[in-house]
Parts: structure tokens; C-alpha cells; sequence
């Protein structure tokens, strides 16, 4: 067997430590330079939070051989200018995101040398956490709030407006003015934009500039209904994302006016089941993401008016008795409980869930008390394609029995 020789198996050793040290799915061979490699662990480092484990610096990796990096995220206020400075040798990198960290407008310069970079996300760190409920993804309660960070200004649009190749910025935790925004016309590639500004008239006239931009994310603050008003005019907003944002029975009743939007978002926004009765949607509307709220279920039934093909619930409080609410959504194809505590194999056993015909995806990852006593009751389900059980309470044994029973259905455990 030939050995590698010494630096090469130092480069692969040490790329495997930082894989161990911060969780990502990197790979040995992966670092392609000794630089890269120095930069990678430097960027882990900085990413080491006192008291916990592992490190928040993410690296996510192609699926060529040999794999290559191309999506970097770098979290808190040690990932600096220098710092960020070393993605340059990264060439390979599609995505950046920062959150909360100390880069200000000069160090944004870094991103310009990255002649891939398709995806820029500079955003609040997520502290999302409930009672009872596990942490979510990307989420960090523990870690400090800094209010005097710098933050991204129209000057790092400039500096930004030299990378043509961009599809997707986000710039939820940047500080920008209605004005900044004319230059958004500067990547004729741009899909999908975040922004923490209120939607004025003017920034209604610099999104509609965007030919190609059809997602915007507006949140961490309140949005109104003249907000969304305004919004009515951009005829090619297909996705609206309001997330950690504050609105009122008029600002969702105002949803209905954005006549092109087909997939609306309101991720943990504080929602109970007396915000359903004000939740307005329009004729294109098919798909309706009400993650991280506080919906308990029975005001379900008024979203039939909305003719929905797809409805996300994930981390509310439906239980078992609420789930006949989602019986009258006769159009939903696909239905997302996970981290829905109170749903029990007492609701799948219940027929709700069966006696939607309609229903061809259903995801039922991280409820505990679905175990194995529901297998069969799931086996009725013959029209689902897709089924997530993961980290639930069905075993290995129920799996395969799920399996056999539905050999039609793609089941994730």
C-alpha cells in the first residue's frame, strides 16, 4: 500500500480535525491548498463560543470529486476583516453568509475576489427557542447580543454592485436607506433580495427595476399594511418571507392585495389562532409557511378559504383534537407537523389525516409520541409520496414495516 507523503497526510489529518471540531461535512481531501487549510482553522477558531462545544463556523462542501467548498458561514464578532480576508482562498465559493459578526463596508471587499459567489446573506443571529421544543437549525440563544456592531451600509452595496454573478442578498442585519437601493439594478441576476428598510414608495420603484427578482424578505421589526400595500404594485413578487416580524390583523389582511404572490411565509411572528381569522391570501396563493408560532389548531378551517397546496406548521401547538381542523383544506397536498408536540399516534390514529385524499407529502419528523402503535394507521395514507419520520418515536422495526406497506412512498427516517 502506498503511504501518503508527510504533508499530504498532515493536510488531510488536520482538514479532518476541523471537520470534527465544527460539525460540518468536510471532507479530508477537501482543502485544496495548505492556505485554504490555514484558513479554514482559523475561521473554526473564531467560531468557538466559551462553554460550548464545537464551533459555529459552517462549511459546506460539492459533491465532486475531490469535493469542493462552496458555501462559508461565519458567525459573532471575532470573524473580522482580516479574517474574512482569507476567503480568497476559497475560490470555489458559491455562498457567504455573516451573522453578527464585525465586518464592516471595507471588509466586504473580500467577496469581490470570489468569481463564483452566487449568494450573499449578511443577518441577525436567529435566537429562536420554546419551551419544550429542541433547538432549531442555525438557531443560538446562547449567544450574547452585541448592539454596537457594525453593520453593513449602502457603501458595501457599492462595493457589492462589482460581482455580477449574484442571485440571492440578504442584508436583513445591514442599515440601509430607500435610496442604497438603486443600485439593485446592478446584478441582472438577482432573484431573491432581504431587506431591513421599510418599503417606501421609492423602494418599490428600485425592486421593480429587478426584472428577474421575484423573493423578498422583509423582518425584525413591525411590517404594516401600508408596507404591503405598496408591495401590491410589483407585479412579479412570487414569494414573500416576513420572519421574526411584528403585524397586526390589518397588515395580514392586506396579504390578499399582492395578487402575484404564490408562496407567503410568516415565520415566527408571534401568530395565534386569532391572527387565521385575518389571514387574507389571493387567487395565486397556493403555498402558506406559518413556522415557529403559537397556533393551538381549532382556526384552521378559515385557511380553506385560501385553496392551498401546501401548509407548514412546524413548532406550533397543534394536538391531537385539532388535527379534523385540517380536514376541510381539501386541496392541501402537503403538510409539514414537524415539532407539532401534541400531535400523538392518538391523531394519526384518529382518521384526520387519512380522510384528506389529496394529501401526497406529510412530514412528522421530531414528534416523539408517533411511534410504532401508528404504523398501520399511516400505511393508509395511499396517495403520500413523501413521508418524514425522522427523530420521532418509530423504530428501526416500524420503519421497515412502513416500507413494505408503502413501497410507492419515498418514507425518510
Amino acid at each position: 500500500m502506498k503511504l501518503p507523503c508527510p504533508a499530504s497526510f498532515v493536510l488531510a489529518l488536520t482538514a479532518l480535525l476541523v471537520s470534527k471540531a465544527q460539525g460540518a461535512a468536510v471532507k479530508p481531501e477537501g482543502p485544496a491548498t495548505p492556505e485554504m487549510l490555514a484558513a479554514m482553522n482559523r475561521m473554526s477558531e473564531a467560531g468557538i463560543v466559551e462553554g460550548r462545544r464545537g464551533s459555529l463556523t459552517f462549511f459546506r462542501w460539492s459533491g465532486a470529486k475531490p469535493p469542493t467548498l462552496v458555501r462559508l458561514g461565519l458567525w459573532g464578532g471575532k470573524i473580522d476583516n482580516p479574517l474574512l480576508a482569507l476567503a480568497s482562498t476559497m475560490p470555489e465559493l458559491e455562498g457567504v453568509s455573516l451573522y453578527e459578526t464585525s465586518v464592516d463596508d471595507e471588509g466586504i471587499r473580500a467577496l469581490v475576489k470570489l468569481p463564483k459567489l452566487r449568494s450573499v446573506e449578511v443577518l441577525p443571529i436567529e435566537r429562536y427557542e420554546k419551551q419544550g421544543f429542541g433547538p432549531t437549525q442555525w438557531s443560538y440563544p446562547f449567544v450574547k447580543l452585541r448592539a454596537d456592531r457594525p453593520r453593513l451600509t449602502g457603501k458595501a452595496l457599492q462595493v457589492l454592485a462589482q460581482v455580477k454573478t449574484l442571485e440571492s442578498l440578504d442584508l436583513q442585519d445591514a442599515q440601509l436607506q430607500s435610496r442604497d437601493l438603486a443600485l439593485l439594478s446592478s446584478w441582472p441576476k438577482l432573484g431573491s433580495l432581504g431587506l431591513p428598510n421599510e418599503v417606501d414608495d421609492e423602494t418599490v420603484k428600485h425592486l421593480q427595476a429587478c426584472r428577474r427578482l421575484s423573493t423578498l424578505t422583509l423582518g425584525n421589526r413591525e411590517i404594516t399594511a401600508e408596507e404591503l400595500r405598496r408591495l401590491a404594485g410589483w407585479h412579479s413578487l412570487r414569494k414573500l418571507v416576513l420572519t421574526c416580524a411584528k403585524l397586526s390583523g390589518d397588515a395580514l389582511e392586506a396579504l390578499a392585495g399582492l395578487t402575484t404572490v404564490q408562496r407567503i411565509e410568516l415565520i415566527d411572528c408571534g401568530l395565534t389562532d386569532e391572527h387565521l381569522e385575518h389571514l387574507r391570501g389571493s387567487p395565486m396563493l397556493a403555498e402558506l409557511a406559518l413556522p415557529r408560532n403559537e397556533i393551538n389548531g381549532p382556526a384552521l378551517a378559515h385557511l380553506a378559504k385560501l385553496k392551498l397546496k401546501s401548509l407548514g406548521l412546524e413548532f406550533n401547538n397543534l394536538r391531537d383534537e385539532t388535527l379534523k381542523d385540517l380536514v376541510p383544506l381539501t386541496n392541501v397536498e402537503d403538510i409539514r407537523l414537524s415539532y407539532c408536540f401534541g400531535v400523538t399516534d392518538r391523531g394519526i390514529q384518529s382518521g384526520a389525516l387519512q380522510s384528506m385524499s389529496n394529501l401526497k407529502r406529510l412530514a412528522l419528523r421530531g414528534l416523539k409520541q408517533v411511534t410504532d402503535a401508528s404504523v398501520d394507521d399511516l400505511a393508509k395514507l395511499r396517495n403520500l409520496e413523501h413521508l418524514n419520520i425522522r427523530q420521532n418515536g418509530i423504530t428501526t422495526n416500524g420503519f421497515a414495516r412502513l416500507k413494505q406497506a408503502m413501497p410507492k412512498t419515498t418514507v425518510f427516517k
